[in-house]
């Protein structure tokens, strides 16, 4: 039995940082939205927990920036990188003045270490930062938990609204002028607009835990290239002087390929010689949890008539980094920017909906390109040897690399041949 169709402006599906922080932004510009989820919050979510630029400049937008010093989330400033051959080279991230993408941000997040101005990012447990924000966008909005989105409603192809069902078994069916998926790497929206084709290659599979207890912490995030991990990466961000997100993640196609087991790569990670005596006596808090990545390199359809697809229900995720909530939370805005009036005004046409996809690309399309291509060089043991070789000799070396970082600019470099002959001179 189905109770009486409401109407909304916006049905946002998946109240995570991409999905609570569209509802929020949509609301403010006076639009009628429902945002549903199938968990209660606060609820995990396995990740990385790294937050960067991109979506510090959302949280600004939203009024929730102090909130995360507030609360005590660890900031950092740099970056930590080794090298298959050992070599470690730690990168503080300068702000570049000349930045196009720095310019005129609503947040400052810079602070100044050694009289120089320093970006950088936190690490927030997902727990927290999605409860953070669902919270923030429940003030602003109807909000739906423990509630199942089990199909989406068509008329004369076009999406108007979905079905759910609640914890209790209630089935109801509810319609918008647009409904928003925001619901992940496996999202009904996605699939059931025949927007989730991808493939192996340009998916990743990763697994984190929380440990206790660990040595040798220094409040940047650490991203090692190891023989056991590659052609991925392991990585340790702090969430405190002795905890940390501790974790792999590799291409779904090389392990395929390769046949790995990737809870092994993780073990075989914490007894690497660089690592043994640093997780010596740490604990692990919490089980290891996996989850799919589904990358901004495959460049999937993000939006049709009647819907758009935010963070990784659009295949949104750093191709290189494997970091997901900056390009979701951009997502998020840019969505809000462009339909907001739309929805205001009427009826939202498939060619508004397909606007936001257009501009969406425009603005996140050259960073994805880039880093695209530097995950194809980080295959690459001898050139991750000497590149960070360089750099742990190199003061020029390591300001290009941080440039690279802070820059999708200056990330266009890695593939100009002249750079590494540069850096072979250095």
């Amino acid at each position: 039995m189905f109770f009486l169709a409401e109407r909304y402006d916006a049905i946002i599906v998946g109240a995570g940082p991409s999905g609570s922080s569209c509802a929020a932004l949509l609301a403010a510009k006076g639009c009628k939205v429902l945002l549903i989820d199938k968990a209660h919050f606060p609820r995990d979510k396995p990740c990385g927990d790294a937050i960067g630029g991109k979506a510090l400049n959302v949280l600004s937008e939203l009024g929730l920036q102090l909130q995360l010093k507030e609360k005590g989330f660890l900031r950092n400033s740099g970056v930590v990188f080794s090298s298959p051959s050992g070599d470690e080279v730690e990168i503080p991230l300068v702000l570049d003045p000349l930045s196009a993408e720095q310019k005129g941000a609503p947040f400052s997040r810079s602070e100044k270490v050694g009289g120089k101005e320093m970006s950088g990012g936190f690490v927030c447990r997902r727990q927290e930062f999605d409860f953070l924000l669902f919270k923030h966008a429940k003030e602003k909005c109807e909000t739906l938990e423990e509630t199942e989105v089990d199909d989406l409603i068509f008329e004369e192809g076009k999406v108007v609204g979905v079905k759910t069902r609640a914890k209790n078994g209630a089935v109801s069916s509810r319609h918008a002028k647009l409904v928003i998926g925001a619901d992940g790497a496996t999202s009904l929206v996605a699939r059931k607009t025949g927007c989730a084709q991808h493939g192996q290659e340009h998916m990743c599979s990763a697994l984190r835990g929380y440990y206790s207890g660990v040595k040798g912490l220094r409040g940047n995030v650490e991203i090692h290239f190891l023989p056991e991990c590659m052609p991925g990466y392991f990585w340790v961000f702090p969430l405190s002087e002795h905890e940390a997100n501790v974790g792999v993640g590799m291409l779904l196609s090389d392990i395929a390929a390769r046949k790995i087991n990737l809870s092994r790569v993780l073990e075989a990670c914490l007894k690497n010689a660089k690592f043994a005596s640093r997780f010596a006596n740490a604990e692990l808090q919490t089980p290891i949890a996996g989850w799919s990545l589904p990358l901004a390199s495959a460049k999937r359809k993000c939006a049709g008539n009647g819907f758009v697809l935010l963070g990784d229900a659009a295949s949104l995720i750093d191709p290189f980094s494997g970091e997901g909530i900056g390009n979701g939370m951009k997502s998020a805005k840019i969505a809000a920017d462009v339909l907001g009036e739309k929805l205001g005004s009427g009826e939202l046409s498939e060619e508004g909906c397909l606007s936001y996809q257009s501009a969406l690309w425009k603005e996140i399309g050259a960073d994805v390109e880039s880093s695209y291509n530097l995950q194809k060089l980080g295959k690459h043991a001898w050139l991750l040897n000497f590149i960070i070789g360089k750099a742990k000799r190199s003061e020029w070396v390591r300001n290009e690399l941080a440039g690279m970082i802070a820059s999708r600019e200056a990330k266009k470099k890695a593939t100009n041949p002249l750079f590494y002959l540069r850096m072979l001179l250095s």
